[in-house]
């Protein structure tokens, strides 16, 4: 109970920009902090009263009663924070659609979502028949929100290595093959803003942009070109739905990089299947490279906390094994998996079954 009402109120605090209006020095009164978000006085004190108890905000020792002041992290929920979003998608990608899960089960069955519409997350934000993005692009304060919260994530985790003696997967290789072909190197499927793709071209000598290929939606691969990145203005960008034909054929590097956790295991095996007809027959050093994180075979709250996560998106976590299976059904083999004991990241090594 505790829990839930606790990000209950820090939700709705953020959602009302209050702890922007707590000075970062300082207190304010409950009647000055609910003129700021036009709020009744009464209400304000309740919610702050509760975030109080739980350390989230503290009372000015001076007047306890009456005014209210910042406590060690209540600053990072402002809404400039770099942290502030990942709460924001904590409730409207978890506690949301959690709260409606018994009435999401008893209507479609309890089973795992099956397709990329009537997920938990969709039918929570009272459009079941879309997909989880479409149904964000609907509401566009919370969909800017949650792109903020992915890039706080990548600053959060760091940057994973490509390249050289600290990366769990070493694309080095992919250089030491450049020479030897015509042609697409990487094609970065479903690559977002092209992080990863930029990774590889400054870290693995040999990989030059323009053999590089960018894809994502239209909006995304916008967004991409629109950054200034000097990277990608030099690769090839495409806009590409990963569920259809795969356009780009032969290239020796399909990438797919935090992709199939989003998705059933049909739709990733559809996804997987797709690459796995576009890798050249000929070559036995072609590649599919599944990066995301993995199932960990000992529970641990944070690691099936993603999982949860992702079955309200209409996905789930994986393991070596089911790992193995969807590949298998797409028409690849695993060369090897790569991960490090009780770390959730994995790399999955594919070629041609």
């Amino acid at each position: 109970m505790r829990q839930f009402v606790d990000v209950a109120c820090l939700d709705i605090f953020m959602e009302w920009k209050a702890f922007d209006k707590i000075p970062l020095d300082g207190s304010i009164s409950y009647a000055e902090l609910a003129s700021a978000i036009d709020a009744q006085e009464s209400l304000v004190a309740r919610i702050a009263g509760l975030l109080i108890s739980v350390g989230k905000l503290q009372a000015d020792p001076n007047s306890p009663l009456d005014r209210v002041q910042h406590s060690r992290i209540s600053p990072l929920y402002r809404s400039k924070s770099m942290f502030g979003p990942l709460a924001t998608v904590a409730v409207g990608n978890g506690m949301k659609p959690v709260s409606r899960w018994a009435e999401y089960f008893a209507r479609y069955g309890r089973h795992e979502p099956r397709g990329q519409t009537h997920t938990p997350f969709s039918f929570a934000w009272g459009h079941p028949e879309l997909p989880p993005w479409e149904v964000k692009a609907l509401y566009p304060e919370y969909a800017i929100r949650f792109t903020k919260s992915m890039k706080s994530r990548q600053i959060v985790g760091g940057n994973m290595p490509v390249a050289g003696p600290s990366a769990l997967y070493d694309m080095s290789w992919i250089g030491g093959e450049a020479d030897k072909r015509k042609g697409p190197l990487v094609v970065d499927v479903g690559g977002g803003l092209g992080q990863l793709l930029r990774d590889v071209v400054t870290a693995v000598p040999g990989v030059s942009p323009e053999r590089c290929v960018l894809q994502d939606r239209k909006e995304v691969i916008d967004e991409a070109m629109a950054g200034g990145d000097e990277v990608i203005q030099q690769v090839t960008v495409m806009d590409h739905d990963f569920h259809t034909e795969q356009p780009v054929k032969g290239a020796l590097v399909y990438l797919l990089r935090r992709i199939l956790l989003d998705y059933s295991d049909e739709l990733a095996t559809g996804i997987l299947r797709q690459l796995a007809n576009a890798l050249p027959a000929d070559d036995e050093k072609a590649r599919v490279i599944i990066m995301e994180e993995r199932l960990l075979s000992t529970p641990v709250p944070a690691n099936r906390i993603v999982d949860i996560f992702m079955l309200n998106l209409g996905g789930k976590l994986r393991n070596e094994k089911t790992f193995g299976e969807i590949a298998r059904t797409a028409g690849l083999k695993v060369v090897k998996f790569y991960a490090r004991e009780g770390e959730p990241t994995c790399v999955v090594e594919c070629a041609k079954a």
